[in-house]
C-alpha cells in the first residue's frame, strides 16, 4: 500500500529536481560575484554594519547602504575586469550603471544588498539580428566570429539553453568552435558578419565546457 501510494508522485519529483537545476547550469561563481549567462548578468552581494556612534537604526542605516553599495561595486570591477569588460571607464569600469536588484534591512541598521549589472548596460552594444546555435562551448564574453575568411568580434554574448537542434530557434545560424577557439559560422562573411560585429548577440548552447 505505502509502495503504491508513492509511485505516483515520484516523476513529479524527478521532473522538479530537473527543472530547478537547469537555471544554475548557466551560472558561475567569479571574483564573489554571481554570473547568470544567460541573462547576461553580474551580481554582487554585500554587507555592512550599523555605526553604533550613531542615535538609532534609522540615522545608521544610509551610512551602512553607502558601505554595503561601495563594497558590492568594488566585487562588481574585479567581475567586469577578469571578464574584459573593465575598459569603459578607468575608475569605475560601467559599475555607476548598476542598480540595486534586492536589499534587506536589519533592525539595529545594518545593511545587506545585492548589486546587479547586466553586459549590454557595460558593452552598450546593439542587439544582434539573429541568434547563433552551437554544440558545445566555454562561457565567452565577447567570442570571434569568422565566415567566409572574415573575422569579427562581438561586444557580448548571452547563452541560452539548446539541448537538441529541433530546440534551437530556426533562424539560429549554426557554428561550430575552431582550434583558435573561433566560432565558425555557417554563412558567408557578406550575409551578415558585418551586422554580428560589435553586437549583443544570444547563443543557443547545446553544452557548456566546465
Amino acid at each position: 500500500m505505502g509502495v503504491a501510494r508513492l509511485l505516483p508522485i515520484l516523476p513529479i519529483v524527478v521532473a522538479a529536481v530537473v527543472q530547478a537545476a537547469e537555471p544554475t547550469a548557466f551560472k558561475r561563481s567569479l571574483a564573489g560575484c554571481e554570473v547568470d549567462w544567460s541573462t547576461g548578468a553580474i551580481t554582487a552581494q554585500a554587507g555592512a554594519a550599523a555605526d553604533l556612534r550613531m542615535p538609532g537604526p534609522n540615522a545608521a542605516r544610509p551610512g551602512a547602504e553607502r558601505r554595503a553599495r561601495a563594497a558590492a561595486e568594488a566585487k562588481l570591477q574585479a567581475a567586469l575586469r577578469e571578464l574584459g569588460l573593465a575598459n569603459q571607464s578607468k575608475d569605475k569600469p560601467g559599475v555607476d550603471r548598476a542598480t540595486v536588484s534586492r536589499i534587506e534591512y536589519q533592525s539595529n541598521g545594518g545593511v545587506v544588498l545585492w548589486l546587479t549589472i547586466r553586459f549590454a548596460d557595460v558593452a552598450a552594444a546593439k542587439a544582434a539580428p539573429k541568434p547563433l546555435k552551437i554544440p558545445t562551448m566555454p562561457f565567452e564574453i565577447a567570442p570571434t566570429l569568422v565566415a567566409g575568411g572574415k573575422e569579427a568580434r562581438v561586444a557580448s554574448a548571452t547563452y541560452l539553453p539548446c539541448p537538441t537542434p529541433s530546440s534551437c530557434p530556426k533562424d539560429a545560424i549554426p557554428a561550430r568552435r575552431d582550434e583558435k577557439g573561433r566560432l565558425v559560422l555557417s554563412m558567408p562573411a557578406t550575409e551578415g558578419l558585418d551586422s554580428l560585429a560589435g553586437s549583443a548577440v544570444v547563443i543557443y548552447l547545446g553544452k557548456a565546457f566546465p
